[in-house]
C-alpha cells in the first residue's frame, strides 16, 4: 500500500460527508433563475458557494471568477499544477431506486447513488481532498496547485471560456481533469452539436415534446394528438412501452425509453425515435417515415453517416431533444467523430436524408495528446503504481472533457474499468472504495506532476 493510499483512508469519512452535501444541491442549468450574478442558475451558484466554504474551512484560497467558475488554490510560487472539474449536472430524469436523485444514499454494495456522484462531483471532491492531503502533510513543495470548478460543462464549457478570457485565468504547466475514465484519456472525439428543423404536417398530431439535454439520450417523449382509438389499439398490439391518457378532446401518449450519455447513444433507448417510428408507420406519413429511417441508427448507418476512425473509432449520433408545434418538427443532434472524418460532408448527408435544415450550434475539435509526452507518461506511471495495473494503456474516448479547453491537460479518471457510474442515466453512482482510491491517485498525481514541472 502506497503512502497516498494510507493517508487517503484517514480522509474518507469527511470526504464522503462533503460529497453527500454537494450531491444534495440540484445544480443543473436552470434558465428560470439565470441572472448576471447567477449565469447558470441558482443551483449552480449554490454549489459554488458550498465549495468556497470548504476551501475556507480547509485553509485554501478561494474565489468566484466572473460568476462562472470557482478557483481553489494553494502555494505561492513555482510552476502551476491545474485540476479542472465541474459542479453542474444534467437533469435527473427517469426512474431512480432512491427517494430523490438529490438525496444521495449509499447502498448495500457500497455505492453512493445520486445525480452527479460520478459526473463530476465525486471526482471533484476526491481531487479537493487530494489537495488537502498534500497540504496537511507538507507535500506541496516548490510548486502551486489550483483547482478550477466550472458551472457549465454539460452545455459546452462556456464557463472555462469565460474563466480564461474575462477572468484572465492562468494556464497551467501541467493539468488533468477528473471527468472521464482511468487509466487516462489521450484522445477525444470531435463534437458538433446541431439543430434540425423540418416544416411538416403531422396531423392528427398536435404537439411533440421529448428529451432534456442535447448530450443525453431522450428517455421520454410526450405526443399530443386528436383522439384515435385505432392508434391506441395499434400501440397496445405492438406492445409499445408508453403511457396513454385519453379524453374526448385529446389523446396524450408518453413514449418511454432509457437515457444514456450522448457519447454512447447505442446504450440507451430513444423514446422520440420510437414515437417517430409508430407515428410514421400507423399514419403513413412519408416525410416522417423518411426522417425516422434516417435517424433510427445511433451510429449513422441508416443515412450513410457511419465511419470508424483509426484512433477514435465509430461516429455516433445522439438525437437528444425533440419538439413539434403543429408547423415544424425540430430536433438536436450530438454528433461525435474521429480524427479522419469529413464532418461537414456527414452533416450534408444528414440534411439530405431528412429534408431538414441543419444548423451548427457548437463545435469542439478532436483532441490528440502525445502518448510519449511528460504529462501522459507521468500520469500513467502514477496510475500503474497505485493500482498495480502494470500493462494499462491510455485510451481514446467519445466523451468531451475540459482537456479541450486547457493547455497541457488530459482527462485522468475517475471511472475505473467496469464501473462506468451510469453517467447521465438514472441511479448514477460511485463506489466509495473507488472514491477513496481516487483521493490517493490524485494526491500522488499532483505531487508527481509538481516534481515533473520543476524539472522542465
Amino acid at each position: 500500500m502506497s503512502k497516498y493510499s494510507r493517508l487517503a483512508k484517514t480522509y474518507r469519512k469527511t470526504a464522503t460527508m462533503a460529497l453527500q452535501r454537494l450531491v444534495g444541491i440540484d445544480s443543473h442549468y436552470d434558465e428560470q433563475t439565470v441572472s448576471a450574478q447567477t449565469p447558470y442558475g441558482k443551483g449552480v451558484d449554490a454549489a459554488f458557494d458550498y465549495l468556497l466554504k470548504l476551501a475556507k474551512d480547509y485553509g485554501f484560497a478561494g474565489r468566484k471568477v466572473v460568476n462562472r467558475a470557482v478557483e481553489i488554490s494553494y502555494g505561492e510560487k513555482g510552476p502551476l499544477i491545474g485540476i479542472y472539474a465541474h459542479c453542474d449536472v444534467v437533469p435527473a430524469t427517469g426512474k431512480w431506486s432512491i427517494e430523490s436523485p438529490f438525496k444521495p444514499k449509499i447502498d448495500a454494495e457500497g455505492k453512493m447513488i445520486g445525480r452527479g456522484t460520478s459526473d463530476d462531483k465525486g471526482p471533484l471532491i476526491a481531487s479537493l481532498f487530494a489537495m488537502k492531503l498534500l497540504k496537511d502533510n507538507h507535500l506541496i513543495d516548490g510548486f502551486r496547485v489550483k483547482m478550477v470548478v466550472g458551472g457549465d460543462e454539460e452545455r459546452g464549457s462556456s464557463c472555462l471560456e469565460h474563466y480564461f478570457a474575462e477572468g484572465k485565468g492562468e494556464e497551467p504547466t501541467f493539468a488533468f481533469t477528473p471527468d472521464a475514465d482511468y487509466p487516462l484519456i489521450y484522445a477525444e472525439k470531435g463534437i458538433d452539436q446541431l439543430s434540425c428543423t423540418k416544416i411538416i404536417d403531422l396531423s392528427p398530431v398536435i404537439a411533440i415534446s421529448g428529451g432534456s439535454a442535447i448530450n443525453a439520450v431522450c428517455d421520454s417523449c410526450l405526443v399530443t394528438l386528436r383522439p384515435d382509438e385505432k392508434f391506441v389499439s395499434y400501440l397496445k398490439e405492438k406492445k409499445v412501452e408508453c403511457d396513454i391518457s385519453a379524453s374526448d378532446a385529446l389523446l396524450i401518449v408518453t413514449f418511454k425509453g432509457r437515457s444514456a450519455h450522448g457519447s454512447e447513444p447505442e446504450r440507451g433507448k430513444n423514446a422520440a425515435i420510437k414515437a417517430l417510428e409508430c407515428l410514421s408507420s400507423f399514419y403513413g406519413n412519408e416525410d416522417l417515415k423518411k426522417i425516422y429511417e434516417a435517424l433510427r441508427h445511433p451510429l449513422g448507418a441508416s443515412f450513410g453517416g457511419d465511419h470508424v476512425a483509426p484512433e477514435l473509432g465509430s461516429n455516433t449520433f445522439n438525437y437528444g431533444i425533440f419538439s413539434y408545434d403543429g408547423k415544424a418538427l425540430k430536433w438536436t443532434v450530438d454528433f461525435r467523430y474521429g480524427e479522419d472524418v469529413d464532418f461537414k460532408a456527414v452533416e450534408e448527408k444528414l440534411a439530405s436524408s431528412t429534408g431538414a435544415n441543419v444548423n451548427l450550434l457548437s463545435r469542439s475539435p478532436v483532441l490528440l495528446s502525445k502518448k510519449d509526452g511528460a504529462l501522459v507518461k507521468t500520469l500513467m506511471k502514477v496510475y500503474r503504481a497505485e493500482t498495480f495495473k502494470l500493462f494499462a494503456k491510455p485510451l481514446a474516448i467519445g466523451g468531451n472533457t475540459y482537456a479541450k479547453h486547457v493547455k497541457n491537460c488530459v482527462a485522468f479518471g475517475a471511472c475505473f474499468p467496469g464501473h462506468d457510474g451510469n453517467m447521465h442515466a438514472p441511479d448514477e453512482y460511485i463506489y466509495m472504495s473507488d472514491f477513496e482510491k481516487d483521493i490517493a491517485i490524485y494526491a500522488h498525481a499532483i505531487e508527481a506532476l509538481g516534481k515533473a514541472a520543476l524539472k522542465k
